[in-house]
């Protein structure tokens, strides 16, 4: 984990338990004022992750919305070339 509160910014690794593959995460608060803050989740072999990834990030997006913070999730709808890739229904 690497967090940096002065510049709004934090990492960290997920592991899966079933393979060890590593995914890398990023938060960045784009606007303090708006609570507006960016959520990355990226495969590091590969380019299928199955939805792993999206749902990730959709799980931690809600999350930080409870918390009062603006962070959008992924729409499979307008993600449709990742939704296809990864054989997801939108």
């Amino acid at each position: 984990v690497t967090f940096d509160p002065k510049a709004g910014y934090m990492y960290v690794q997920f592991e899966s338990l079933k393979n060890g593959f590593i995914d890398d995460v990023e938060f960045a608060v784009i606007d303090e004022k708006t609570n507006q803050v960016e959520v990355r989740s990226s495969s590091r072999l590969g380019y299928l992750d199955y939805g792993v990834n999206s749902r990730r990030l959709n799980y931690l997006a809600k999350a930080l919305r409870v918390w009062g913070w603006d962070a959008p999730g992924v729409d499979l709808k307008t993600h449709r070339g990742y939704a296809d890739e990864n054989g997801l229904k939108f």
